[in-house]
């Protein structure tokens, strides 16, 4: 390298043209050691978070059923057997529908609930169940069919009425006609009662 070349390089290095090996070794590890603490940081901020909000996906993509409890189940193997060996068996497939209907399990609630019926249609109380059991199951005009066949053998019967008027109001958006169950309760029984214990007449005049 002649004079003239080492005095251009060294003048090129005064400018910043070129950076110092023990320069490059101090950026590398500043580079790497930022690295780390980022990687850190993120790791902490995500495991700070409270464990319901780290699950939420997969709790969404798999919805579970209620559990059923062990004398549930074994309620239910025991009508299901017993409906086997005795088809025709009116109560067995009555209390069945039942053991379903208190284990949330509507479908087959309503496949039991309809054995019964096509055997004896006249249970004002399993058509009112079967109807309870329809609008669970976002079958609404089911649910009303079923009470107003329940209302044929038991014109006042007070569930039937007071459900009809729900499907009426909440699921089918017909304020009138739910009204109108609830008034027709009403007139049978003037003292009646909500499930939760409102007078009935009070729960009327609160939607009209």
């Amino acid at each position: 390298m002649t004079k003239r070349e080492a005095a251009r390089l060294q003048e090129e290095f005064k400018k910043g043209m070129y950076v110092k090996k023990s320069t490059t070794i101090m950026c590398t590890v500043f580079a790497l050691c930022l690295g780390v603490f980022l990687g850190n940081l993120l790791t902490v901020i995500y495991t700070a978070q409270p464990p319901a909000q780290q699950s939420t996906a997969i709790q969404q993509s798999q919805p579970t059923q209620p559990q059923v409890s062990q004398s549930q189940a074994s309620r239910i193997i025991d009508l299901e057997r017993l409906t086997r060996n005795e088809p025709d068996n009116i109560s067995a497939w009555q209390q069945l529908g039942n053991a379903y209907y208190d284990a949330n399990r509507p479908e087959h609630a309503i496949k039991a609930y309809i054995k019964s019926l096509e055997l004896d249609e006249s249970f004002p109380n399993i058509w009112t169940d079967l109807g309870t059991m329809y609008r669970r199951t976002g079958q609404f005009q089911k649910a009303i069919e079923s009470y107003d066949n329940a209302l044929k053998f038991a014109p006042t019967h007070p569930n039937a009425l007071f459900n009809k008027g729900i499907v009426y109001l909440h699921d089918l958006e017909q304020k009138e006609k739910g009204i109108a169950a609830w008034e027709e309760l009403l007139k049978s029984n003037p003292s009646a009662r909500t499930p939760q214990g409102k007078p009935l007449k009070e729960f009327i005049d609160a939607h009209r």
